[in-house]
């Protein structure tokens, strides 16, 4: 009996036919690859399989002509369309990737890619040359930056598969307000990263609507919500699109959030906030290398999670209600610490 082959696996055979491809090839020729030249399945239903499987390539990027002799088509892969063009990054960015990929190796999270990553660390740590990693680093950058999250690496994986396999996944969830845990079963439709974490978008089948979750908010494992199945259980809508239905309210937004909120960063952590959030919030620049960030709208609790990542660079400007809460907060932080060291 022959051994299954799923389609991530029957898709990887095919875009390496098609790269390492003179020319355009045939059904002929596409018979021959695994996971289409099985004959005991109809010609049909294995042309059917080619066709999704192709669409599928097509929606990752990758471009296909096709082409006919009057009877039978032909396919064939751009391969400048599979070519990224080059990437300028500045020596904070160069040092931001490096320092990121070192974590992962460092915690021995890259698994099977753990020799592509060391080339590939290798390659970027060369091309940035002696000026390229600054040798004074703020001290807070690199902490954060190597502020990893085990348990996040894990349900990447899981929510990776199943998103190239089309399988729904369950999980315990906690919301922004922290107000419990409900267990959600999602399509997936993409993996945003943002702000240095992970984001699910999909389709939430009891909300019956797109919703985006941020991984580190999942409690507990993530698993598959029908794992006797093998097929795949939906599909990706063609007009779906990961930027415009991710939330750019990134520190949440409702009745409850405080309104017009400016917080000022110092020179020593500010290029991080810019990374992070050009294009999505106003960032007012000052001459000694300072910024204040203007948000429309946050929760204080998603707010502040944030700020404890850079203490002692930042300051809380408007709204005066936040900017109390905070002192308050602080005080009875230090008052804690005080009681414990008695």
């Amino acid at each position: 009996m022959p051994i299954a082959i799923g389609p991530t696996e029957r898709q990887l055979n095919l875009l390496s036919t098609l790269l390492k491809a003179r020319g355009p090839i045939s059904w002929h020729d596409i018979a021959r690859i695994d996971g289409y030249s099985d004959d005991e399945t109809s010609i049909r239903s294995r042309q059917k399989r080619f066709e999704r499987d192709m669409k599928a390539l097509e929606n990752t990027g990758l471009r296909v002509s096709r082409t006919t002799d009057g009877v039978r088509p032909s396919y064939e892969i751009d391969r400048g369309a599979c070519l990224l063009p080059s990437l300028p990054m500045s020596p904070e960015q160069r040092l931001l990737m490096f320092r990121i990929g070192m974590s992962y190796l460092e915690h021995d999270d890259a698994g099977p890619f753990k020799k592509h990553l060391s080339s590939a660390l290798l390659k970027l740590q060369a091309g940035a040359g002696s000026a390229g990693l600054p040798a004074d680093l703020p001290r807070t950058f690199v902490k954060r930056s190597l502020n990893r999250r085990p348990a996040e690496s894990n349900r990447l994986a899981v929510i990776g598969e199943a998103l190239l396999e089309r399988r729904r996944v369950t999980f315990q969830y906690e919301g922004q307000r922290r107000d419990g845990v409900d267990k959600r079963t999602v399509a997936p439709y993409a993996l945003v990263s943002r702000r240095g974490g992970w984001y699910l978008v999909g389709y939430d089948t009891a909300r019956k609507g797109v919703r985006t979750f941020r991984l580190s908010r999942i409690r507990g494992t993530v698993s598959l919500a029908t794992p006797q199945m093998s097929a795949p259980e939906y599909d990706v809508p063609t007009d779906f699109d990961a930027e415009g239905s991710f939330s750019t309210e990134v520190f949440g937004r409702g009745d409850n959030a405080f309104k017009d909120v400016q917080i000022a960063f110092d020179a020593e952590v500010a290029f991080v906030v810019e990374n992070e959030f050009a294009g999505i919030y106003k960032i007012e620049k000052r001459k000694d290398g300072s910024i204040t960030l203007h948000l429309p709208q946050a929760y204080p609790g998603e707010l502040l999670r944030y700020l404890g990542e850079f203490p002692g660079h930042w300051e809380v400007r408007k709204p005066t209600e936040l900017r109390e809460m905070v002192v308050k907060n602080l005080k009875a932080a230090l008052k804690t610490l005080e009681g414990r060291a008695r």
